[in-house]
């Protein structure tokens, strides 16, 4: 059985009327039981999140031997939107996610409101998770770059 997790009740009822299960909840606190899933799909919804505490949740929620195919936002991503964003607010929103991982990164903690919504991820702060989780990395690649520096992770994972 798949299982669906979201914080928007309108995608959570768009989905209902397609008949398929989901759950309103935030990946940091998924209420769902311990080592029961066979696998985890996660499209760059890390970036949005607390993601040590997601990792820890993955880390939870995964049976041995399962696996988890993530998408994330790397440095690159924001750091095109800073130099070539079309808009000041394109450019904006790209400065912010940056300084915020910063902080981050320093203090573990989001800046508040409006200028802390969003993380990019590094390759190796993934691995400290991984490591820390019980999960292992099977496979990692890189989507396209924008001046030699990542724009999207591609990891599986794999539960030990």
């Amino acid at each position: 059985m798949a299982i669906g997790l979201d914080v928007d009740p309108g995608a959570l009822a768009d989905c209902r009327r397609a008949n398929l299960p989901v759950v309103l909840a935030m990946a940091e606190h998924m209420p769902l039981r311990t080592t029961v899933f066979d696998g985890l799909l996660c499209n760059v919804a890390i970036p949005y999140t607390d993601e040590s505490q997601v990792m820890r949740e993955i880390g939870r929620i995964l049976k041995p031997g399962a696996r988890g195919y993530l998408c994330y936002h790397g440095f690159g991503y924001f750091l095109r939107y800073v130099l070539a964003g079309p808009n000041f607010r394109v450019r904006l929103y790209g400065l912010r996610s940056m300084l915020n991982t910063g902080y981050y990164r320093l203090t573990g903690n989001r800046l508040s409101g409006f200028w802390g919504d969003t993380l990019y991820q590094t390759h190796r702060r993934l691995l400290k998770y991984y490591r820390r989780d019980g999960l292992k990395l099977v496979e990692s690649r890189t989507g396209k770059k924008f001046l030699g520096l990542t724009v999207f992770i591609y990891h599986v994972i794999e539960k030990v």
